[in-house]
């Protein structure tokens, strides 16, 4: 982004006149994130939506007319989205958004896919450097995170170390995405291996991560995964138009 772009990264957040775009609720971190993509390849995306807030605005509430028309976007997102989100069938709005309809959504880029991953070891490796190699080409790949059903959070004594036993056998489960950015987009240069820039749209910020660091199976994850400690699937290009 050039420093005239109507959408910038200040303090560390994504910026649109002023606003920082962050998801309506707690059910549109997809949608959020998807129109974040959206904001940041479609050149002309930015501009259109400031003038169309500043034309519907009431004097000296811009601002405001600005929030409300991004939750607009997100909330009729995710509507799209869910209409089929488990193939045919439509998904509820009170449990956010499956990774397959948030891939449909990416549709305007390419096709997107869904891969499952488990992020330790080698293979995980493999799947951070085809992330980067993504984004390095200008294509964004969305990260699903998550933990523990049950996180043992204060547990303790017996009574905890029998919750911890039973948490570290249930796999982890979804709970929040965030959109990796090519550091192009950025006006930023490589972040270097293994690290990638992180949109988290809970908060609005904009950080790099080295998503090769060693991470707990429970407990808080960074906060550019949401505070979740897991990554649980990318949705990413698949290499077919």
């Amino acid at each position: 982004m050039t420093p005239s772009h109507p959408l910038t990264v200040a303090n560390s957040r994504l910026r649109l006149g002023g606003l920082t775009i962050t998801q309506c609720d707690a059910t549109t971190c997809g949608a959020t994130c998807v129109l974040a993509a959206r904001l940041l390849l479609q050149e002309a995306a930015p501009g259109r939506l400031l003038r169309a807030a500043a034309a519907s605005a009431a004097p000296g509430r811009t601002g405001r007319a600005l929030a409300d028309r991004v939750a607009a976007l997100q909330r009729s997102l995710q509507t799209a989205m869910n209409r089929r989100g488990l193939g045919p069938l439509p998904w509820p709005r009170a449990l956010g958004s499956t990774p397959w309809s948030v891939a449909r959504a990416m549709g305007w880029i390419g096709r997107y896919g869904v891969a499952m991953v488990r992020d330790q070891g080698a293979p995980w490796g493999s799947a951070v450097e085809e992330c980067r190699a993504h984004l390095a080409r200008g294509h964004p790949v969305l990260l699903l995170t998550g933990g523990p059903l049950i996180p043992p959070v204060g547990a303790r004594g017996a009574f905890g170390r029998r919750l911890r036993d039973v948490a570290a056998r249930v796999p982890a489960v979804p709970r929040h995405y965030v959109l990796a950015v090519p550091w192009t987009l950025l006006g930023r240069t490589d972040p270097g291996a293994g690290r990638v820039y992180i949109y988290e749209p809970s908060s609005g910020g904009v950080r790099p991560l080295d998503l090769l660091a060693v991470r707990g199976n429970h407990g808080a994850g960074p906060r550019e995964l949401g505070y979740w400690p897991r990554v649980l699937a990318l949705i990413a290009p698949t290499g077919r138009s």
